[in-house]
């Protein structure tokens, strides 16, 4: 059964996967037409898993990501090889990056295999279950890959047919607003939402006692973002908050009754870790695991590790918001408390800004560092006092959504929405900030300083993970505050990192750089892709 498994999933390489040029051009010589590919419920199967493979490809490794590093909690080596990542930094990607392009194409791959379930599955004979749920899983990632794309690329061509073929191909597909953008993502996710199980009984779509294929209750929750999404910049429908309230809310609610599996973790430290790396606080997770043809390891396992430890050092912490940050388990969770010198058993652990005697830095980076991604060796969980893994990939759990976002997003759209927080407001948000070791808010807050607050406590819970649905960039994005980041970093004010001891940025932008609102928010077109369409300008 397995070898058949893994040779279906070889043919379907092959009949779903883009060209490396752009995200339309296919070869279509030597493939198998997909209208004559669902003959039964195996064949059926082995499409989606073929569409998770390009599911695990939008976050295999960093640099579709990258228009992340714009929020506030991240920054980059100015040098290196991340010359990418800091071109986001400094809000002036081009239209060659590699964040840019990869961001674009990975995304638009995975929209490609879902059209072709989308538009196939109902020919397979099999049951009317079994079709939903694999419509159901293309409608979701569908939405999943459009809502990444409008807010990084803001208008988009909308592609909603299969598109088998080159020959099928219209090169000059006009831009759709992002109105219009939102508006089919949330048909996708309402009509995955409606014929969606609540529960899965086995591998892969249930594994670890986790739900590992989406839900019907994973969908409501990725509405909440939406409708969030959507109540701010830059369609500023604040109507939609109360739509995201509810959606949160239904949720809860199914938690509470124990409807739903999700809990919050008692500890934070195991939000992240391997030894929990099927968490039930994971609402939506991207699985790396090497059965079903899902081949791709994720690459993530050294990318937090500084190069100077001899990892990648993808993202660093940025400075001023690591000092925001309260402490508590969290921050210590996120964070290293402390660096171990040159990753090695028995090193010194030293503060990332200390110095040696002669004056030069311990830690060549001078930032905080994350560990959000880290692993211990032997795909352990970390141990900040002991050497970190760096290994390039391992099945870690890309968590996409987590039932503390729900919660915060709860607490938050509901403030928003009536002016004044209610009790279960309170009860989310303060449950949040007990597992981070902080003080309940205090009962009588405006509705402004509780949703400003969890807003807060929302890009706390999601520093440094930047393969989450809503990163912080996105919800600065949203709350119109990317500005108030570029005008941070642009003046590179020295900060008080102890007491006495100051540093500043290293990537800054120069004194006579200006904020051009939507084209400082929105990525280039890639260059290539604009070349093909020309409706793809800004």
């Amino acid at each position: 059964m397995k070898t058949k498994i893994w040779i279906g999933c070889a043919l379907l390489c092959g009949l779903i996967t883009a060209s490396c040029n752009d995200f339309l051009e296919e070869d279509a010589k030597g493939q198998l037409d997909p209208k004559n590919y669902y003959a039964s419920q195996e064949e059926l199967d082995m499409n989606v898993y073929a569409l998770y493979q390009k599911v695990m490809k939008t976050q295999g490794y960093t640099n579709m990501q990258l228009p992340q590093w714009m929020g506030d909690d991240m920054t980059a080596n100015p040098g290196s090889n991340k010359q990418a990542a800091a071109e986001f930094d400094a809000f002036v990607p081009a239209d060659n990056n590699k964040g840019v392009t990869e961001c674009w194409q990975q995304h638009y791959v995975l929209i490609k295999a879902a059209n072709k379930v989308i538009a196939y599955a109902s020919k397979t004979p099999t049951t009317d279950e079994e079709i939903n749920i694999a419509i159901g899983q293309a409608k979701y990632w569908r939405a999943y890959s459009y809502f990444t794309l409008v807010r990084v690329f803001g208008p988009l061509p909308l592609r909603l047919d299969p598109a088998a073929s080159t020959d099928d191909i219209d090169y000059a597909v006009p831009l759709s607003d992002e109105d219009a953008v939102y508006t089919q993502i949330v048909k996708d996710l309402k009509e995955a939402e409606e014929v969606l199980p609540t529960d899965y009984s086995k591998a892969p779509r249930k594994m670890f006692g986790a739900n590992t294929y989406i839900t019907k209750q994973a969908v409501k929750a990725t509405l909440s973002a939406v409708y969030m999404a959507m109540a701010g910049w830059p369609l500023n429908k604040t109507e939609y908050y109360a739509l995201a309230a509810e959606k949160a809310k239904e949720v809860i609610d199914g938690v509470e009754t124990g409807k739903y599996e999700y809990i919050l973790e008692r500890e934070f430290k195991h939000v992240y870790s391997v030894s929990h790396n099927y968490t039930n606080e994971t609402v939506v997770g991207i699985n790396y695991v090497a059965d079903y043809g899902w081949d791709q390891d994720s690459q993530l396992t050294s990318s937090n590790l500084f190069e100077s430890l001899g990892g990648w050092g993808d993202a660093w912490g940025e400075i001023q918001f690591w000092k925001d940050m309260p402490n508590g388990p969290r921050k210590d969770a996120i964070y290293n408390p402390k660096i171990l010198l040159d990753n090695k058993e028995g090193g010194k652990l030293v503060n990332w800004w200390e110095k040696d005697a002669n004056g030069e830095n311990y830690i060549a980076e001078y930032h905080p560092m994350f560990s959000v991604y880290t692993v211990g060796v032997g795909n352990t969980d970390y141990d900040y006092t002991k050497p970190a893994s760096k290994d390039m990939t391992n099945d870690h759990r890309h968590r996409i959504i987590r039932y503390s976002e729900v919660l915060l997003w709860y607490a938050e759209s509901q403030a928003r929405a009536d002016g004044t927080p209610n009790t279960l407001a309170y009860d989310c948000i303060n449950d949040v900030r007990s597992r981070a070791g902080l003080a309940p808010l205090p009962r009588g807050l405006s509705g402004q300083d509780f949703a400003d607050a969890a807003l807060a406590e929302h890009g706390w819970e999601v520093a440094g993970n930047w393969c989450a649905l809503v990163t912080r960039r996105a919800d600065q994005m949203r709350m119109e505050l990317l500005q108030k980041t570029f005008e941070e970093r642009k003046a590179n004010r020295p900060i008080e990192v102890a007491p006495g001891i100051f540093t500043q940025e290293s990537v800054s932008i120069p004194d006579k750089a200006t904020w051009q609102g939507e084209k400082s928010i929105y990525a280039p077109y890639p260059a290539l892709d604009a070349s093909l369409n020309p409706e793809l300008k800004r």
